[in-house]
């Protein structure tokens, strides 16, 4: 922690994505961790002028707790790239590519990894997608923005008619999007920490939401969803999405620390859904509560994720 002690650390948070807020309640909470171990934080709301901030803040070292656009996409990373500024978490390619949900998958696909059916939307040509969709992956199906995170945008569609009903609008509202097959069992996640000498996988967290499925409100409202760690599956599945989601994390060459969201069938079968970049860190994010079950708090997840920085 000493080559720490004389920087100034910033704490990029906010920010101007939909996802504001649980960007917010991040920072807020690495704020706390970082000064609970005697380090100089200084939180910067990200907007136009966070050039400037930085530049009069002097900052050294900057912690991202962003989420979503010009935040987990690359734009803030190539900004801090160009500043001569070291920051948490992965670069430009690895971060764009991450929050490009579709290309993540096609990605993994290429590589062997299970990934679910999926369908690339139309908004030209609905009847065409509608068709693809009945041939490729049926019904029910799970809408997805390319590049949306905290399951913003995430809708479950149950069959042709709603689909059919929703798309003009949903097209127009988040833009690029797919459907995805709706994978009906155990929703996992699971967080990886690479500090460039060792990639560390967390437990597994099975998510058992209060809704349907895993969406915004579920993930963001107390008491939606239960957390179950380590997740309630056989020790072979254990092993082998844990295998599954280092080669996932390297795939896209992320770094520092990630998520991986993955469901698991009855049947044994499991599929890679989405990497998350740049995950949660709020009290109910589910980093947060995956270290704690290997008795690591906040502070030294902090310090954790700060020590995969390279600093030059």
């Amino acid at each position: 922690m000493s080559r720490y002690l004389n920087k100034t650390i910033g704490v990029l948070m906010g920010g101007m994505s939909s996802e504001r807020e649980i960007s917010l309640r991040s920072g807020v909470n690495v704020m706390n961790a970082l000064k609970t171990l005697g380090l100089r934080a200084v939180q910067i709301d990200v907007d136009r002028e966070v050039s400037q901030k930085l530049l009069s803040e002097k900052i050294d070292i900057a912690f991202i707790a962003l989420h979503g656009t010009y935040g987990e996409d690359g734009c803030i990373q190539g900004l801090l790239e160009v500043m001569g500024i070291p920051y948490t978490g992965s670069g430009v390619a690895a971060s764009a590519i991450a929050m490009d949900k579709l290309l993540s998958k096609k990605i993994w696909s290429a590589s062997g990894i299970p990934v679910a059916e999926s369908v690339e939307i139309d908004p030209s040509n609905i009847e065409a997608t509608l068709k693809k969709i009945g041939e490729n992956t049926g019904y029910p199906v799970v809408l997805k923005p390319y590049s949306e995170g905290s399951s913003v945008g995430v809708e479950l569609v149950k069959t042709e008619g709603e689909l059919r009903a929703r798309l003009p609008e949903y097209s127009r509202q988040f833009g690029l999007a797919f459907a995805e097959k709706y994978i009906k069992g155990k929703e996992l996640t699971v967080g990886v920490i690479d500090d460039g000498k060792e990639l560390t996988v967390f437990p597994i967290l099975e998510l058992r939401p209060k809704n349907e499925f895993y969406d915004f409100e579920a993930k963001y409202t107390q008491g939606m969803t239960d957390f179950v760690i380590p997740a309630a599956i056989p020790e072979e599945s254990t092993k082998a999405i844990q295998a599954t989601v280092k080669k996932a994390f390297r795939d896209l060459g992320l770094k520092g620390v990630a998520r991986i969201d993955v469901m698991l069938q009855d049947d044994g079968r499991y599929f890679c859904l989405e990497a998350n970049s740049l995950p949660g860190l709020t009290d109910t994010s589910d980093i947060p509560a995956m270290a704690r079950e290997v008795g690591i708090g906040m502070p030294e997840l902090a310090l954790r994720i700060l020590d995969c920085v390279e600093i030059k």
